[in-house]
């Protein structure tokens, strides 16, 4: 990997060129205008956990902003809540009971030069489902004749490998039709190896963090090596495994043609808004950072102790008044509060985008209620060696197919002894 960049004044102008390049790194430039405008085009940014995937993505957006490009995020992680810090940019966040007139919303962007985050935290994996189908099926319809960017963080939940979610088919005809429309997306994922391969052979760009996972490895390896040279791509994916965070493998034929096709940079650091991605700083709760309600019993004798917490007879005893159906202090209906929703405000002074928002009451997701783990196929293999390996377990019933074998060549043997001693006698 090439040393990290140093963030002196002379090295940040250096990677801020000019103003009709979209600058992620030092050497990481493409066009933002154009017929080969960056915004048109298809990106797949990657990494594990904490090596910086989200806030390249965010020194994109922020790139975007700078040069008067427009763009819509959905913010799964509510990862780029500092966004809507600058100008031009706004957000909005739906709950639970209420949903988004995309139709209108794709109109609203249509006529205005603002960029939008749509935050998703909190809310179900369906209705984050249903909210992006529905958007790139009116983007699609709309045809707005202007360029536009769609960024889809934690993408493998939306166009997994294995399931079709209501966003699949969508969000691949975006990947597929956009370009010819003024559209591109990209992809943000830290297992390359869940997300599907269809939407991932769109991409043109694919920006690569650290990446640990053989079978993700595997994925870029397959992704990456069409058109290239196999043995420098296998050495490129050896080393991203020990990148350090904001160092990123650049893989983009069409940009970096002149260059072999790869570029190995660091994103720049020099954010122009907070980003809000950052993991929980843990701290210890003894000691100096002890709070004072962190000192007072566990279980108070009118809290219920959960099964695993019982250590001794007095609390088993406990639990079991707590749990026991019969239990006279339990109500016998509990009363479920009503939970009122209230729209955002609707005011256009405040959001160009938050009137879209509706209210439904009775509103009912059009999907089952079940969550998904694109990665379960993983359980489904099973090497040869752990065939090979493999005995049935004591007192099986698989112990008796020995003993009929046995039965069996004796009982042929038996006849044949018959069949021979016959021929003898005639």
């Amino acid at each position: 990997m090439d040393a990290p960049v140093a963030s002196s004044p002379a090295r940040q102008a250096e990677a801020f060129p000019t103003p009709t390049e979209i600058c992620l790194g030092r050497k990481l430039r493409f066009p933002a205008y154009g017929e080969d405008s960056l915004i048109s085009n298809v990106l797949f940014i990657t990494g594990k956990r904490g090596s910086g995937k989200s806030f390249t993505a965010g020194v994109m957006m922020e790139e975007f902003h700078r040069l008067g490009l427009q763009f819509v995020c959905f913010d799964a992680l509510d990862a780029h809540g500092g966004l809507d810090q600058m100008p031009r940019v706004e957000s909005i966040k739906p709950e639970e009971g209420q949903s988004i007139d995309m139709k209108s919303l794709v109109q609203r962007l249509k006529t205005t030069d603002k960029s939008l985050v749509i935050k998703m935290g909190g809310l179900s994996l369906t209705k984050q489902q249903e909210l992006i189908g529905d958007y790139c099926e009116a983007l699609i319809e709309a045809r707005i004749g202007k360029g536009l960017h769609t960024i889809f963080e934690e993408c493998q939940d939306f166009i997994p490998q294995v399931g079709r979610p209501i966003s699949f088919d969508p969000i691949v005809r975006l990947c597929k039709l956009g370009r010819a429309l003024g559209y591109g997306a990209t992809l943000v994922s830290q297992r390359p190896a869940g997300v599907n391969k269809e939407a991932l052979s769109q991409a043109s760009v694919y920006l690569v963090h650290n990446v640990i996972n053989n079978r993700d490895l595997k994925t870029l390896d397959e992704q990456l090596s069409f058109g290239t040279d196999k043995r420098l791509i296998k050495k490129i994916l050896n080393g991203i495994s020990s990148a350090r965070k904001g160092e990123c493998v650049a893989y983009a034929p069409e940009f970096f043609r002149d260059r072999g096709y790869i570029v190995i940079d660091k994103i720049r650091g020099d954010r122009q808004t907070e980003h809000t991605g950052n993991n929980i700083d843990v701290q210890s709760l003894i000691g100096d950072n002890a709070t004072p309600e962190s000192s007072g019993d566990l279980f108070d004798g009118e809290t219920p102790i959960p099964a695993d917490a019982i250590g001794s007879i007095s609390d088993a005893e406990s639990f079991a008044r707590h749990s026991s159906p019969l239990n006279p202090q339990s109500p016998p209906n509990p009363v479920i509060p009503e939970i009122q929703v209230n729209p955002l405000d609707t005011s256009p002074q405040v959001s160009d985008f938050s009137s879209e928002m509706k209210t439904y009451d009775d509103w009912e997701p059009s999907l089952p209620q079940f969550e998904y783990d694109p990665y379960d196929s993983e359980s489904l293999e099973t090497s040869l060696e752990d065939w090979e390996t493999y005995s049935p377990p004591s007192g099986s019933s698989h112990r008796w197919v020995p003993v009929a074998a046995i039965g069996g060549t004796a009982l042929t043997s038996a006849l044949l002894l018959v069949v021979m001693r016959g021929l003898r006698i005639r």
